[in-house]
């Protein structure tokens, strides 16, 4: 049914009354700027992680930025502390950060930054102890060593370790030990070899993740080989040898890359998500996503339009849902679509924004559990919030039909936004199946969860 033949099938008061209409967005998801009201001064948040220095759980922010809520000592890394953002022994000084974990009681830190708080040897990677920085004998003064992603685990057999993806070389000074190690909290050691391939290597990813067989650690990132196996930039490690997923993801031409991962149920079993620049998976078309059961590859509908730089599992009170996280294309040429949620058949626009997106965290900051994510934008759905914003949660109920303010409240209002946002064929209309197509069954839909009194 073309846009102009719905108009005339809702014709009459109700699409007289359209015009009247509050935001078409209005209600979509609820967004707080608490943290980036003052948030970031400089380039972006890259990731998050939660942590407990001795006073209480908090959560971090890492990245590359000036500093954070005007607070000094900020740079690159901040935290939380449920008010206002505090500095973490002076910050990673130069440059950037890409990840933090939690190591045996310590915060790490690890990225390409120059220092941690301008203690020696701590150049790319470093921990804190909720006092103090200290070096972790990295060794990774020169210029084109970094470290991208970090993850603990125990594979059963030396208790838990710290892995430590990048693209370095000699970590630890330990000759060879390349883009992939491990660090049992005094020596560095290999994870079976590391990645080979004429492509720019390097190891963008990793995750501890059991999709029914027991607990592996997952590696993506833009290599052909990883210990002389042939992996096309994603494998598996059982804790004594390398596996490939399949075929793994492939390019249309020059080189693919996996940039994040992570597990979710759908409802048919715990599968791997994986987001990228790719456009094959097993062989067949997958557009920079793709899902991997344990057994083969399969495509997320159409695919996404950029690149996918994290992937976040959230509840906002209609249902858990994945998110993708980005910089994707939108009409107007001066927006970019921040965020997609997976509606179970094609990916539905969620946030848009004036920049993009880098890292999620689902984490309760002080106004309930909320998915934070951080980019280099500044404004998102017209909310200004310098670098981090937060997607609060929903006070459950079938909140499809309450799409206009007031929230909570089920008046005439919801009514025209609704034939407003059908009638641009914006995915707050969409909300009956067939999904991803817009036909009167939506307003049908809509009109008897109004009757309802559905909020």
């Amino acid at each position: 049914m073309s846009n102009l033949s719905r108009r005339r099938t809702c014709a009459g008061v109700l699409c007289a009354l359209a015009g009247a209409a509050a935001h078409a967005n209005a209600g979509g998801p609820t967004l707080s700027n608490t943290l980036g009201d003052p948030g970031m001064s400089g380039s972006y948040v890259a990731a998050f992680h939660y942590y407990d220095d001795g006073t209480g759980e908090s959560l971090y922010a890492t990245g590359s930025f000036a500093g954070a809520g005007g607070t000094a000592g900020t740079q690159n890394l901040a935290r939380w502390d449920g008010s206002a953002w505090q500095s973490v022994g002076g910050g990673l000084i130069d440059q950037y950060s890409n990840t933090l974990t939690s190591f045996q009681g310590d915060l790490i830190a690890g990225g390409y930054f120059n220092s941690a708080g301008g203690v020696a040897g701590t150049e790319k990677l470093a921990r804190w102890d909720g006092t103090q920085w200290h070096s972790m004998g990295a060794e990774s003064a020169i210029f084109l060593n970094s470290v991208w992603d970090l993850a603990v685990w125990d594979d059963g057999s030396t208790g838990e370790q710290l892995y430590i993806a990048g693209n370095y070389m000699n970590l630890g000074n330990v000759v060879g030990l390349n883009h992939i190690a491990k660090w049992d909290g005094t020596t560095y050691t290999e994870v079976g070899g590391t990645i080979g391939g004429a492509v720019p290597l390097i190891v963008l990813d990793i995750l501890v993740a059991d999709l029914g067989d027991g607990e592996r650690l997952y590696a993506g990132g833009r290599f052909l080989t990883i210990d002389g196996v042939p992996a096309n930039n994603i494998a598996v490690w059982d804790g004594a040898s390398w596996s490939a997923l399949g075929t793994g993801v492939t390019p249309s031409g020059g080189f693919a890359q996996v940039i994040h991962m992570t597990t979710w149920d759908d409802g048919n079993g715990t599968a791997l998500y994986v987001g990228g620049s790719f456009a094959n998976a097993g062989g067949s078309p997958a557009t920079r996503v793709a899902k991997w059961d344990g057994a083969g590859w399969s495509a997320m509908g159409a695919g996404l339009d950029s690149t996918v730089q994290e992937l976040v599992v959230y509840d906002n009170g209609t249902g858990e849902a994945l998110y993708a996280l980005g910089e994707f294309a939108h009409p107007d040429v001066d927006v970019f679509v921040l965020a997609k949620k997976w509606n179970g058949t094609c990916w539905e626009d969620y946030l848009t924004s004036n920049d993009g997106a880098f890292g999620g965290i689902v984490y309760d900051a002080g106004e309930g559990l909320a998915m934070h994510i951080g980019g280099s934008f500044a404004d998102v759905d017209g909310v200004s919030s310098d670098r981090v914003v937060s997607v609060l949660g929903k006070a459950g109920g079938c909140n499809d039909a309450d799409i206009a303010l007031p929230f909570g409240q089920l008046d005439f209002s919801d009514v025209t936004a609704f034939l407003v946002a059908f009638g641009n064929m914006e995915p707050a209309a969409d909300i009956a199946d067939p999904l991803c197509q817009f036909d009167f069954s939506d307003v049908v839909a809509f009109l008897t969860a109004f009757g309802m009194g559905c909020p």
